[in-house]
């Protein structure tokens, strides 16, 4: 009892007190007092193990939410359609190698889908793609990875366009993404300010077929720079300048708040997910451009 309140910077006699607290709360008798020094009775022996159960449950949260003990379990991470491509799982593995124990939890959706599910806690992160001038969630972690253009093509098969004012332009099939993408609702906001309406010969989220559909003539579309340099039908593609359809966008990452040891995964995430795009951002374009007449180069 005295090496007991020593270690608890307490007197014997206050020990004493709490412990007849604890047994007047427990309705049961921890100490065999007939004895000198006291002993543990059969119910105190019980309740020693499992205090000691509870004690150690409380180390190892306490543990768990100290962010020095290396995460274990999901890291749920979503990803905007049109960045859920093929080199992203690059990411994705030397995520794994840095963190072995995690268990990585991969979905994709529109971004503002994926921001939306951040806010409500159901992600831990998530890589989306936002028109440039979009306004920045103000509640939530994150960094802009890469600021890209836009680029308007069309096979190089279409018929030359004779001028940027003609009615034959604006109303050309597009192809583009399904309702909810932002970057289509800036397109469809931009034609119809023109005072024609948006026809779309095509939606749907795969950019490979998106490509392939435009490539086929099927209708003109807007897809990143950075994945058109690279793509194998980029010598069927005209890129088509023209002034209403200079649209950038900003590719960033966004973390959910309070992550626990998860904030260490967030930021490794965050620095692997930087190096990669200013990676993809350096090579060149080379795919023809057509200059819509009566516009500047």
């Amino acid at each position: 009892m005295e090496r007991a309140a020593k270690d608890l910077y307490l007197t014997p006699s206050a020990l004493t007190r709490r412990i007849q607290r604890l047994e007047a709360e427990l309705g049961v008798v921890l100490l065999d007092r007939h004895f000198k020094p006291p002993k543990l009775t059969q119910a105190g022996f019980e309740v020693l193990e499992k205090s000691r159960t509870i004690l150690s449950s409380l180390s190892d949260l306490k543990a768990s939410t100290s962010g020095t003990t290396p995460p274990v379990g999901p890291f749920r991470l979503g990803l905007s359609h049109a960045l859920a491509r093929p080199d992203i799982s690059e990411v994705i593995i030397e995520l794994g190698k840095q963190f072995p124990l995690l268990q990585p939890n991969i979905c994709n959706d529109i971004s503002c889908q994926l921001l939306a599910r951040l806010h409500l806690g159901e992600l831990d992160g998530a890589l989306v793609i936002l028109p440039i001038d979009t306004a920045l969630p103000h509640d939530l972690e994150g960094v802009t990875l890469s600021h890209e253009a836009m680029r308007l093509v069309h096979a190089r098969t279409s018929a030359q366009l004779r001028s940027s004012k003609s009615s034959e332009f604006y109303r050309r099939n597009w192809v583009l993404n399904p309702v909810g993408c932002l970057v289509r609702e800036e397109i469809k906001n931009r034609v119809e300010h023109l005072g024609v309406p948006l026809i779309v010969a095509a939606e749907l989220h795969n950019p490979d077929l998106q490509l392939s559909l435009i490539a086929g003539n099927v209708g003109v579309g807007m897809l990143r720079a950075s994945f058109l340099r690279t793509h194998s039908l980029r010598t069927r593609l005209s890129i088509i300048e023209h002034p209403n359809f200079n649209i950038s966008i900003r590719i960033a990452f966004f973390r959910a708040r309070h992550l626990g040891t998860r904030e260490q995964v967030a930021l490794e995430l965050q620095r692997i997910l930087v190096k990669h795009f200013k990676g993809a951002s350096e090579a060149p374009l080379r795919v023809t451009r057509r200059i819509v007449a009566g516009t500047a180069p």
